[in-house]
């Protein structure tokens, strides 16, 4: 949580700078890229299934 009055400007900013490096630090979600390779799978069985 965090909290600046609209005279803090720069100190928002610097806040919002901080929140996104960290949130960008952590990488990509390990959940998004199972479910993407889950489907994946899903797909390929799907084609096999149907030649």
């Amino acid at each position: 949580m965090f909290s600046c009055s609209a005279a803090e400007g720069q100190k928002f900013q610097e806040e919002v700078i901080r929140v996104t490096e960290i949130i960008e630090n952590l990488g990509t979600n390990p959940i998004k890229a199972s479910l993407i390779r889950e489907a994946e799978k899903k797909d390929s069985e799907e084609k096999k299934k149907n030649d």
